[in-house]
């Protein structure tokens, strides 16, 4: 009879069989190794993904929810006790930290809305509100970012009705304002040569204007990119090209682009202008969807400024919560870039 190798009575040869099967890594920590590889893999090479069917652009958008998925599978290892697949889901956890930790460590402090922070009160405030085309509650909306005292506003997807419906309420509280096409701005401060900018649309939906501000000229870029969907990115990715030229060849010392770019911080077509500007948030600041934000498509990028402080704000029937941010005069600090 054969001796039961899982008894105090096995020999020596069959204790190390036995145990050099448990060391074995089993089909679970195959699954986990290979799905945690796999995560770090877009983590530091999500720019070399195709864009075909929109492949690129959904992992781009949600990159920083990769964290997510990689705390469930270190978890799901754990519990299931595949130790060998949980040291790449952890190196894999370690990966994600290394790459979105420091953008949240230095995203200033969410400023409270309505005022600023004391950090803020010798500065100024910006805000970009997609307002949606044909929302009923275009009147509530502006309200809300009017409330929250910004300075400057920029606004798009403003239809003709819409502009009708909210340029009392506006023009009460900001003294200046330019449109162009469905983008406009409104400032508490003097506006002048403003001219509209074709980012790859039939119709103007951008426009570049000089702000008086108490710091001196800004050159604003109020801006609305074309907007993308599974498979079809080439319009959004020559506006933000041109726009990268324009803003690069500007002289201004203290420049502003504002708007709704339909771009991530962790989009590859989005890194030219981030090399050049700084991006005004407080941490991930996600605006979109409004009812669940999930990523950040709405953007205040500066150069010749401090920020101070910087939040978002739900707005009614917008599918968008509008960015807000407040700069004081300086130079720009170190952007973090998410491109790995």
């Amino acid at each position: 009879m054969e001796k039961d190798i899982g008894t105090t009575f096995a020999t020596a040869a069959q204790r190390g069989l036995l145990t050099s099967r448990r060391r074995r890594p089993r089909a679970r920590d195959w699954v986990v190794g290979i799905s945690a590889g796999a995560m770090i893999a877009l983590i530091f090479g999500h720019r070399l993904v195709p864009e075909a069917h929109g492949i690129a652009l959904a992992i781009e958008s949600f990159l920083p929810w990769l964290g997510v998925v990689i705390a469930a599978l270190l978890i799901v290892a754990l519990l299931s006790k595949a130790w060998a697949g949980s040291i790449p889901a952890a190196a894999a956890l370690v990966s994600w930290c290394v790459v979105f930790l420091p953008v949240i460590a230095t995203g200033t402090a969410p400023a409270s809305a309505p005022g600023a922070s004391e950090a803020a009160a010798n500065g100024w405030s910006v805000a970009t509100q997609n307002l949606r085309a044909g929302n009923p509650e275009a009147e509530a909306a502006v309200e809300k970012v009017i409330q929250s005292g910004a300075a400057v506003v920029v606004l798009q997807e403003l239809t003709g009705p819409a502009l009708e419906r909210i340029a009392p309420l506006m023009d009460q509280t900001f003294g200046y304002r330019q449109v162009a096409g469905t983008v406009g701005v409104w400032s508490r401060f003097p506006l002048s040569q403003g001219r509209p900018l074709t980012l790859g649309l039939g119709w103007s939906r951008a426009m570049s204007v000089q702000l008086e501000s108490p710091d001196g000229p800004v050159q604003l870029y109020a801006v609305h990119l074309p907007s993308v969907r599974p498979g079809e990115v080439r319009s959004r990715n020559a506006g933000l090209a041109k726009l990268s030229r324009l803003v690069e060849a500007d002289p201004s010392s203290r420049l502003l682009v504002v708007g709704d770019f339909n771009t991530a911080n962790t989009d590859r077509s989005f890194g030219p202008l981030l090399g050049i500007l700084d991006d005004a948030r407080a941490g991930f600041g996600f605006t979109w969807p409004a009812s669940l934000p999930a990523t950040r498509p709405d953007h205040i990028l500066f150069r010749g400024f401090t920020l101070s402080g910087a939040s978002v704000i739900k707005t009614p029937g917008t599918d968008h919560l509008a960015a807000m941010a407040w700069l004081q005069p300086g130079p720009t600090r170190p952007t973090v870039s998410l491109h790995r």
